[in-house]
């Protein structure tokens, strides 16, 4: 996976560096001590740069370089064993051009930090260079990145060549350190010109790992190709001068493409990857703060190394340095994943089908979705989704969600604003779990989908949910096991619901309000609220419910229609009371009569929706359809919620109009 980032910086120092020790050589005929002026260059600089030997002749046109060595403090080293340069001549009086460049015992030290490992040598036994053509004179203001860059993208080249090279590297420390070494296949990079090459090729490498129990193993990585690739932008980074000059956007690579990626560790770890690509990545410079990256970095590998983990507030640091490349530093095209299998000791084992990545921009991913995924626990007990899908995921907000949450866990939660702003959707098909109970919990759809401004409550909402699974789930002894059909071993949950906000008329409109249980009942509302002004869906709690508390009840229309519950419900209590289910249902009617018969005495308009109530509690797997309304608008919903947790509840229909629906 280090394939892109070696190439870009053997590329670099091994063309770029040409520029570090003057081609005006070439001219002037002078070889030793122009080379020798332009390390100096270098040396100024805070570089360390030296050679043993220069010759050149001017007749066959060939030039000679050995042991060349050169270094910058924190930017990386390079060694050439030898570099002989043939066929040179002089293109018109600025530019110089070489047939063949060829470089033996080619010695690469990255950047630190940019490889992701502590230590990392690249080596390369033979290179190169056909059809290279440069300036005649390197830059000589600067430091060594600014050179290398100017020079670089003045540079052409038809291709370079390395037919095999090695790679080691190592990260953590004492027992926690990994050493790396990997074995690559033929390199090959396409046509260079303005720091950019059109293609590189790596054909398959293969890898070891050595390290604490667990960690070591092997593995390969297929054949690498990548279009469009701009060396520049890793010298940019390089240099904080350049960084915060490179304001706007530059394209990393147009495409990037691997296949079969394998990795096997003598713990019983195992990953597979059979085909990955991305494209259209993209960087801002001056939104990249690598300084404190490695800073960062540095302080945690040292928590690490002495077993400890990071306090809150470096934690936070870390999360924000992440939520600021994520909104500001980073631009993505998409990405995708094809056919990921992997193992884990104890028999865990899992595989995904697909694994795909919408474009990146603003810190916003517009799409990221799973498809196939399959999985075996360790006591053999399987699981399977045909999809999960998540959309318009805010990384960088949910990044410094993260950091609010480690600086301040206790306030986590305490208003839900911020968790919407993270998210715009999400989707899981074709779910298949295991539970306890033996029987498997099966989700077929479950979508949800909202809208909100930053920071804010969402304005519109939609959910669907199709599912089921064991009755024995819901616990006995919580209140929503009252509607559970509890004579069947398993049950159908359906579920719709939506709710928009009308700026214009400051009203919001419930509708489906949908729930059914198979063999149970389905229940469907439509609730309409006045009054609702932007206040309600504000950043701050206090306002927030202020504007709830002007809320307004229009009207409430309810379908409740039983599907058997009804029934197996009064045979358990008929059970308990040692009465039958007919005593029962007749004791409950007579019940709601006498606690209803006051209210319809006192407003006989409400007769028809209490006779409709008593006849659905008479008679079981019937419908009841009711309509609340206002008897006194404005109805606060806040006045509604005081009176349903008061001692009276019903008080409340004093407030109410209660209809049924006119026939058909």
């Amino acid at each position: 996976m280090r394939k892109p980032f070696i190439i870009a910086l053997v590329a670099l120092l091994i063309l770029g560096i040409g520029g570090y020790f003057g081609i005006g050589l070439y001219v002037n005929h002078v070889a030793r001590s122009e080379v020798d002026s332009a390390l100096g260059t270098l040396r100024a600089g805070g570089a360390t740069a030296s050679v043993e030997d220069v010759r050149y002749d001017l007749f066959a046109g060939r030039f000679e370089m050995r042991g060349l060595s050169l270094a910058g403090p924190g930017q990386g080293a390079l060694k050439i064993g030898t570099l002989v340069a043939s066929g040179v001549e002089r293109r018109g009086n600025e530019r110089v051009f070489a047939r063949d460049v060829a470089l033996t015992d080619v010695a690469l030290s990255p950047p630190l930090g940019l490889g992701g490992i502590d230590t990392s040598e690249y080596r390369a036994p033979r290179a190169a260079i056909t059809g290279l053509e440069f300036p005649m004179r390197a830059p000589v203001d600067g430091t060594p990145p600014q050179i290398a860059l100017s020079f670089l993208r003045q540079v052409t080249a038809e291709r370079v060549d390395i037919p095999v090279s090695t790679n080691t590297g190592s990260s953590g420390t004492g027992d926690t350190r990994i050493v790396s070494e990997e074995t690559n296949g033929a390199i090959r990079l396409d046509a260079l010109a303005k720091g950019r090459f059109a293609r590189v090729t790596a054909e398959p490498s293969r890898f070891t790992l050595s390290g604490p129990t667990g960690s070591s193993g092997k593995g390969s990585v297929g054949r690498v190709e990548i279009t469009g690739f701009d060396v520049a932008a890793v010298l940019i980074l390089l240099d904080s001068e350049l960084r915060e000059a490179s304001d706007a956007f530059i394209t990393v690579h147009d495409s990037i493409a691997m296949a079969d990626y394998e990795l096997t560790l003598d713990g019983g770890v195992s990953q597979r990857i059979k085909n990955m690509t991305m494209k259209e990545v993209a960087i801002r410079p001056s939104a990249i703060p690598v300084e404190e990256i490695l800073a960062m970095r540095g302080q945690l590998e040292k928590l690490a190394a002495a077993g400890r983990e990071a306090p809150p507030e470096e934690a936070a640091e870390l999360f924000r340095l992440i939520a600021s490349i994520y909104d500001e530093g980073i631009r993505i095209g998409g990405m995708s994943l094809d056919t990921l299998d992997a193992t884990a000791p104890g028999g865990i084992a899992f595989s995904l089908g697909a694994f795909t990545l919408g474009a990146v921009e603003g810190g916003r991913i517009d799409s990221l979705t799973l498809d196939k995924l399959a999985g075996t626990g360790p006591a053999g007990e399987s699981f399977k989704m045909g999809r999960f899908a998540l959309g318009g995921l805010r990384a960088g907000t949910l990044m410094t969600l993260l950091a609010d949450t480690a600086e301040h866990p206790a306030q986590v939660g305490r208003w839900p604003a911020p968790f919407f702003n993270t998210l715009e959707s999400l989707s899981i098909d074709k779910l298949e779990a295991p539970t306890e109970q033996g029987s498997p919990l099966d989700i077929d759809r479950f979508a949800l989908t909202w809208t909100a401004e930053p920071d804010a409550l969402p304005t519109r909402i939609s959910a669907t949910l199709r599912m089921s699974g064991p009755t024995a789930l819901v616990n006995s002894g919580k209140s929503a096991f009252a509607l559970v059909p509890g004579q069947l071993n398993r049950a159908s949950i359906a579920v719709d619901f939506g709710a928009a906000w009308n700026e214009a008329a400051n009203t919001v409109v419930v509708e489906p309000a949908y729930v059914e249980i198979s063999d149970a009942f389905s229940l469907n509302l439509r609730l309409s609220l006045s009054g609702v002004d932007d206040s309600v869906f504000s950043t701050e709690p206090d306002e927030a419910l202020a504007g709830a508390g002007e809320v307004n009840l229009d009207a409430l229309d309810l379908t409740l229609t039983d599907a058997g519950l009804y029934d197996q419900k009064l045979e358990e209590a008929a059970k308990e009371q040692g009465l039958k289910p007919e005593e029962i249902r007749q004791l409950f009617a007579g019940f709601a009569d006498l606690l209803l018969g006051q209210a319809v005495a006192d407003r006989p308009e409400l007769g028809p929706a209490v006779d409709a109530f008593i006849r659905f509690v008479q008679k079981p797997m019937g419908t009841l359809s009711l309509r609340v309304t206002p008897r006194n608008p404005p109805l606060p919903m806040l006045l509604i919620v005081e009176a349903l947790n008061s001692e009276d509840p019903l008080s409340l229909v004093d407030e109410l109009n209660v209809t049924t629906p006119a026939a058909p």
